[in-house]
């Protein structure tokens, strides 16, 4: 109902809905957030050398310029946890839902004697402005409103009240 609302209205602009996405690389979620992001910080990187590494918008970013509003869930995580950051920390785009996973870093696996192994983080991701880890944090939302929570022998319900907050949102855009 709620997007239909969007399409009946003409409202210009998108909910990109994140809840649940946990695929892909935080690198795949700089190159989502160069399409929305034209100009500031698309990531900030943080490693064992001292200091914080910035990766910026550049020439030809920012191409989709339409009002944008993300829905995210606690199971946000990896290449969507990045994008939600480069376009929240950018104002570029307001997020409802809940806070997301907090799994934005580059892990590698470490093979130990007797088959052991240890996963080691050694890289993690940062808001855009540098002062708090995504990694094992994860980011809160603009507009904080929870998911439905379904048992397993339960029928979802026929409305979607996180969708609905962000079409409302998304009209006061404009």
């Amino acid at each position: 109902a709620a997007f239909d609302e969007l399409v009946k209205n003409k409202t210009p602009g998108a909910v990109i809905d994140l809840r649940g996405v946990a695929d892909g690389t935080p690198d795949d979620g700089m190159k989502a957030a160069r399409l929305f992001v034209k100009t500031g910080t698309i990531a900030v990187r943080a490693g064992r050398t001292p200091g914080l590494m910035k990766i910026t918008a550049g020439v030809g970013d920012g191409s989709v310029t339409l009002p944008v509003v993300l829905l995210t869930s606690n199971g946000t995580a990896n290449a969507a946890e990045v994008f939600v950051a480069a376009l929240q920390g950018n104002k570029r785009a307001e997020v409802v839902g809940e806070p997301t996973a907090g799994v934005a870093a580059l892990q590698k696996l470490v093979k130990l004697t007797q088959g052991y192994g240890l996963w080691l983080t050694y890289e993690r991701f940062m808001t855009v402005d540098g002062k708090t880890p995504i990694h094992e944090h994860g980011l809160a939302p603009d507009v904080p409103i929870q998911n439905p929570i379904i048992g397993f022998d339960e029928l979802p319900p026929t409305t979607d009240a996180p969708l609905a907050k962000a079409v409302e949102r998304l009209k006061t855009k404009h």
